[in-house]
């Protein structure tokens, strides 16, 4: 999605306008179109990386992207209420860690590994198919697709610069591409960046009600102007009211030349950033 997204100046375009928040919904469905169809266990199937994150393979994808209509066909799936936790910290010496670990649905698999209190997930429930075709059909000794998504961004040296990410299933690229958008394009701080009015276009990739029509489910404080313009793109806008999204985005920047730090604590949820 980032990949199809560079194709366009978010930053002039305006990464909470109508046209801008199209895009980003449009590249979102193209890249979880290619994640229905090709993420897999490697180890069953040909996964073919290097093509899904060419450039070429982006611009292709960009170019079936139309400015003035949205995309109503769906090939993916509904994200279910889950349990996922994201966290991410810095140490003094500028150590970035950004964790995510998930057991799926409430309670997961309702299996507690011996007596080491781990409990089991359960996303093998509702990430693999039973359709013989699909990449993700279910089989023995093969690993599920899953939605866990978190990042890491370096500037040009490789140095680490921030850390970020939330819960949510499939909403957990979407809101991650919208926090990035935020903060490359429009160079907000990290604070505003997980305050932007949220949205999320829905179904995304997992393997159950395939077929579902797609809506976006938006925040209302993005403002009517915005809402008018992506209805008028075709899009299927469901609004949500004010802080109406759920997640927990979490982000941890760091001034490479001073060493200060600056974290940013989704208002939506629990959470806090703080220094110990």
């Amino acid at each position: 999605a980032q990949n199809i997204l560079d194709g366009y100046d978010l930053g002039a375009i305006g990464a909470d306008s109508a046209l801008g928040i199209h895009y980003m919904v449009e590249a979102l469905k193209r890249a979880f179109h290619d994640r229905h169809l090709y993420a897999a266990d490697p180890a069953t199937i040909d996964v073919p990386m290097d093509m899904l994150l060419s450039k070429e393979w982006a611009a292709e994808r960009r170019a079936t992207i139309d400015p003035n209509q949205a995309l109503m066909e769906s090939k993916s799936t509904y994200l279910y209420p889950a349990d996922t936790t994201y966290l991410c910290a810095v140490d003094g010496d500028g150590l970035m860690i950004s964790l995510i670990i998930s057991i799926s649905n409430v309670w997961g698999s309702g299996v507690v590994a011996g007596d080491t209190g781990v409990l089991l997930n359960n996303r093998s429930g509702h990430c693999f198919s039973l359709d013989p075709e699909h990449p993700n059909r279910y089989a023995p000794g093969k690993k599920t697709m899953h939605t866990l998504n978190c990042y890491l961004i370096a500037d040009g040296d490789g140095t680490p610069l921030v850390v970020g990410g939330t819960p949510g299933g499939d909403s957990q690229p979407q809101w991650n591409l919208q926090c990035v958008t935020a903060m490359i394009d429009e160079g907000q701080d990290v604070q505003a960046a997980v305050e932007v009015p949220r949205w999320t276009v829905w179904p995304g990739t997992y393997p159950v009600d395939v077929g579902h029509p797609f809506q976006l489910v938006i925040e209302d404080q993005v403002g009517q102007e915005t809402i008018d313009g992506l209805r008028e793109r075709g899009h299927n806008v469901v609004p949500c009211g004010p802080w109406g999204q759920s997640g927990s985005a979490m982000i941890i920047a760091r001034d490479p030349s001073t060493g200060v730090l600056v974290g940013g604590c989704d208002p939506r949820s629990e959470g806090i950033a703080a220094g110990i």
